[in-house]
């Protein structure tokens, strides 16, 4: 199954603190990979410290929100309107 061989979540040491979710991962080559949704308990405190031995941020892989559009919501012109076909 497709779906299952797409690519769900990972993690960064992105810097985050409360109000960030939903925030664009963006890579080098300036490419919207994904959306950050939570951080490690180590990131709690991340109003006044960061720590990137420990520190962690999750985030959503955009193969995975492509994925959950195409097979699990069936969102077929969603999906044509974000892969342009």
């Amino acid at each position: 199954m497709e779906l299952l061989k797409s690519p769900m979540n990972f993690i960064a040491t992105n810097d985050i603190i409360g109000g960030n979710s939903g925030s664009a991962i963006i890579n080098r080559n300036k490419e919207a990979v994904g959306l950050i949704f939570d951080g490690n308990i180590e990131s709690l405190p991340g109003s006044f410290i960061y720590d990137d031995v420990s520190n962690r941020s999750v985030a959503v892989h955009a193969g995975g929100i492509y994925a959950a559009l195409k097979y699990i919501y069936r969102a077929d012109r969603l999906v044509s309107e974000l892969t342009g076909k």
